[in-house]
């Protein structure tokens, strides 16, 4: 009996697609460890297989372990062969393969965008040898658009994106292999070994954000004054600002100063009244998810974007990797309104719309493959974590905002006269919320209440006060402007530009989330500006983003572009290599500073003459005094995470703090102390028995770590069984 074979992105996708095909129950079948699924439709069987992203990845056909460069002789190989993570990968594979060998249609039912067509043509390609197959579309994992995507399948997968996709894969693997061979061969040449790495992106990015850096250290504050009048009208309070705002002649402001300070009154010089609307807002796309959401909650771009897949998956939001602002009626949203009505926190807001026009404020940007953002209006199934829901009501109340009507605001400006001296207030109050209320707790808009007042009125003068303030640096980016300010040079997608900031981070090349390039990164972008400036050329990579563009609409083609991307890549190899030996010494230098910065914890609290330094040993990491063998201060630090000063004493036992920073998590801050008065153990109970071991029926006592108190075998280390106390 012949079959149909749709291939999946994820094993949660491939669950979803085979229920919502199956005419009755799904059958769940395990081979090789992993499982996929066998369905029934209008009498047609159907597996359902799932890969789980990239089975497939691009390597060196020479497997020679001597670094050379440039190197351009690349093919596509089994992730599992190229990478020992990616082990797991092999058995996905291996069904895929051997279901394929007697399937009658292949459908490939990838993410329906670049990546996902990437994933799909190689599995296809090199796996299941085929040159084409059918392709599902859809936007929701919702049951009624997965049987349309189906049931409407494109005759072929779109080889204009694939071919931008495995495009795209090649030119960062072309970049990314020959600038981190030529930058750490550059270091080897002096006698030392680190690894360093950059890539087609990644650079340039890393050159902007040094450009500010260097803004911000050569910024040279200057001093001025502000003269601020608290005034009083009806026994309502406000505040006035002189006219001149900023004045940086100083005998000048005190001149004023002293000439108004003493007046009681004053009088309503100029009043001018406007009232203005604020549109609603336009739907989300994934950069403005991603600065909305950490403007909200701090949550970072990588974590949205993370939380909203999760989401996607879970049917309860439209495919979130989109560039589009615009959501087109066919998507029903009287439907999608009606099911979120059944939920009880959004009955009242749904209804309300339900009785309205709903037109969207849709803004201009497109996306040819999907949606703005929008929620399915499905119940959610499966409890949501508190990040999650943060993010789900935040999709909602936008999606509902989009409807609603432009806010009418008044502002009033009023100019009023001390003493034959300008001083100015300004007021701004809501007059009809409209959008504003479908979008709570969500606006952020001052409300200022200035008194009624007339022209040629009087009015109190409480007190009026100099102030001395300094002009201010450049603002540095943070994890959400970094993002905006990418999209705006057009560097990296919105799938990869989350991911772009945080290899720079993980590199060392960036540290705080008020972005701040560290030495490493200033260096490394001097010493290319210097040497290779194509490499950190903004221009030539918005010239390759633009030829990609290009080869999804099949208007440029793929080999002139990989042809252009060598050619750069020889000319820059011949430049590096000249210079390979100065280019080695500004580095080495940067990079041992940088090293002896990171691994600094603070002053040793026993010798009080060394420094607590981070150190490696036979059985891992451990912080030591700098003054050994005269000191012999030894801390204990947890194996895992990455562990920096916090740049802070603990308040209770004046040892240094540490941030740990786990992927994933929350920076987490540690007294080094373990014996600190913050993680003792009440009433002396350290070793007090509390049951038996449930691994090797020992003792349980209650033990402290530099995390704290927690119950722990009294076998250890024979055994290490542990719980939270």
């Amino acid at each position: 009996m012949t079959y149909n074979l749709i291939i999946t992105e994820k094993p949660s996708a491939a669950r979803k697609i085979a229920s919502a095909l199956a005419d009755d129950g799904i059958e769940q079948i395990k081979k090789n460890s992993v499982s996929y699924f066998k369905i029934k439709r209008k009498f047609q069987e159907i597996f359902v297989v799932p890969a789980v992203g990239h089975l497939f990845g691009i390597t060196t056909k020479s497997k020679n372990k001597n670094w050379t460069y440039p190197v351009f002789d690349v093919e596509w190989e089994p992730s599992y062969l190229i990478n020992k993570g990616s082990d797991f990968t092999k058995k996905y594979l291996k069904n895929i393969i051997d279901i394929s060998k007697k399937a009658e249609d292949i459908i490939i039912a990838c993410d329906y965008d670049i990546e996902g067509e990437t994933i799909g043509y190689t599995i296809l390609k090199y796996g299941c040898k085929k040159a084409n197959a059918k392709r599902m579309k859809f936007s929701t994992l919702t049951k009624a658009e997965l049987i349309n995507a189906y049931e409407n399948a494109s005759p072929t997968i779109n080889m204009g994106l694939a071919s931008a996709g495995t495009t795209r894969h090649i030119l960062d693997f072309y970049f990314g292999i020959n600038i981190s061979r030529a930058l750490t061969l550059s270091i080897k040449s002096q006698g030392k070994y680190k690894l360093l790495t950059s890539g087609r992106v990644q650079g340039p990015a890393l050159y902007f954000l040094s450009k500010r850096e260097k803004q911000i250290k050569a910024f040279v504050s200057q001093p001025f004054w502000q003269i601020e009048a608290d005034c009083s009208k009806n026994e309502i309070l406000f505040k006035a600002m002189h006219n001149l705002n900023k004045i940086f002649d100083e005998e000048k402001a005190k001149n004023i100063f002293e000439k108004t300070k003493n007046f009681k009154i004053g009088i309503v010089e100029n009043l001018k009244t406007k009232q203005y609307k604020i549109k609603p807002p336009h739907p989300f796309n994934l950069p403005d998810l991603q600065i909305e959401a950490y403007k909200l909650f701090k949550i970072t771009p990588k974590q949205v974007q993370q939380i909203a897949q999760k989401l996607y998956e879970a049917a309860l939001i439209s495919y979130p990797r989109t560039s589009s602002q615009k959501l087109d009626p066919k998507l029903g949203f009287g439907n999608i309104l009606n099911n979120l009505s059944k939920n009880k926190k959004y009955t009242s807001l749904a209804k309300q719309l339900l009785e309205t026009k709903l037109q969207p404020n849709n803004g201009k940007k497109e996306d040819p493959a999907h949606p703005a953002i929008y929620p399915t209006g499905e119940l959610p199934k499966i409890e949501l974590s508190k990040e999650e829901e943060k993010i789900y009501d935040l999709i909602v109340k936008r999606f509902f905002a989009c409807f609603g009507d432009a806010a009418i605001r008044k502002s009033v400006d009023v100019s009023l006269n001390i003493n034959n001296e300008l001083f100015l207030a300004n007021g701004k109050t809501t007059i009809k919320e409209n959008w504003f209320k479908l979008y709570t707790p969500y606006v952020k808009l001052e409300e200022t209440t200035l008194p009624e007042m007339k022209l040629k009125e009087e009015f109190d003068i409480k007190k009026i006060q100099i102030l001395k303030k300094e002009t201010q640096p450049p603002a540095r980016y943070n994890e959400a402007s970094i993002i905006k300010e990418l999209e705006k040079r057009g560097l990296g997608t919105k799938a990869t530009r989350a991911e772009i900031i945080d290899n720079l981070y993980k590199r060392g090349y960036l540290k705080e989330k008020r972005i701040e390039v560290t030495d490493l990164g200033m260096s490394i972008i001097d010493t290319l500006d210097k040497y290779c400036p194509d490499i950190i050329s903004e221009t030539l990579t918005r010239r390759f983003e633009k030829h990609l563009e290009e080869i999804e609409k099949k208007t440029y083609l793929s080999k002139k572009t990989i042809e252009d991307a060598k050619q750069e890549l020889l000319k820059i190899s011949k430049e590096f290599k000249i210079n390979e030996s100065k280019i080695g010494s500004l580095l080495v230098d940067a990079v041992f500073k940088t090293q002896k910065q990171e691994s600094h914890i603070g002053k040793c609290p026993d010798c009080e003459k060394g420094n607590l330094v981070i150190k490696k040993g036979k059985f891992g990491r451990f912080i030591a005094c700098d003054q050994y063998p005269e000191c012999k201060k030894i801390i204990s630090i947890p194996q895992k995470g990455r562990i920096k000063s916090a740049n802070k004493m603990c308040p209770e036992c004046n040892y240094p703090i540490i941030t740990i920073i786990n992927k994933g998590k929350k920076p987490q801050e540690l007294c080094l102390n373990k014996n600190c008065k913050t993680k003792q153990i009440g009433d002396n109970k350290e070793n007090e028995e509390l049951g038996k071991c449930p691994k090797c029926k020992g003792d349980l006592v209650k033990r402290s770590s530099i995390y704290g108190e927690f119950i722990g075998c009294k076998n250890y280390p024979k055994c290490r069984y542990i719980k939270k106390s």
